[in-house]
């Protein structure tokens, strides 16, 4: 049974739920469900957004989610709603302990060193593809114990992924033409590699 509430600042997931745009119709949907009832809904956030107004869905949207339990919390670009200093006390209660609810939170962010360091810390699974930007590769980089080279190295639709119940490590492939994935466990070797790959570029520049 689908129990999920997504915030959508881009309106991008319109395969996975209905779309609202008003606080109460999200808040009305999440209601009539109930503790067993299925919903699926997310909110879609209008072009010329304030700060208070991302504020204000997020503590709903968590509100929500907290009291609905047994469900999916989706919250698309993270750094929306949450900074590396600051994050509303409902969401860090739910980092901290929403999976004894039942809240299956994913958070998803270009920018992971600006969002709410709890969220990566809690984290049970975290997938990641390349980064640009030195800090941002850094902060996932830390939580998963790898060097940053390895984030900063990874080809257009290869990705990384740990896995908190048997801190692993997968490197995968996505093959868009046949929908196939392909994953292997992360080498002790590709380190190497992907320090000589580095020191190869600096010496090219």
């Amino acid at each position: 049974m689908r129990r999920i509430l997504i915030l959508d600042p881009q309106d991008e997931y319109g395969a996975f739920a209905q779309p609202v745009s008003k606080a109460g119709d999200m808040a009305r949907i999440v209601a009539a469900a109930g503790e067993r009832g299925p919903f699926a809904v997310r909110y879609v956030f209008p072009k010329m957004c304030s700060a208070d107004h991302f504020a204000q869905i997020f503590d709903l949207a968590c509100q929500l989610t907290y009291g609905a339990r047994n469900c999916c919390f989706l919250v698309e670009e993270l750094s929306n709603f949450t900074t590396a200093q600051h994050a509303p006390p409902l969401w860090r209660r739910m980092c901290n302990s929403g999976r004894h609810e039942g809240v299956h939170v994913i958070g998803c962010s270009q920018f992971p060193a600006q969002i709410d360091k709890s969220f990566l810390s809690n984290a049970t699974l975290i997938h990641v593809g390349f980064l640009g930007e030195k800090p941002h590769r850094t902060a996932v980089a830390q939580r998963m114990d790898i060097n940053p080279d390895l984030i900063r190295d990874l080809p257009d639709l290869h990705y990384l992924e740990w896995h908190r119940e048997g801190r692993n490590i997968v490197r995968g492939t996505i093959h868009p033409a046949s929908g196939r994935i392909n994953e292997k466990p992360l080498q002790a070797g590709d380190e190497k590699t992907s320090q000589v790959r580095s020191a190869t570029g600096r010496k090219r520049a």
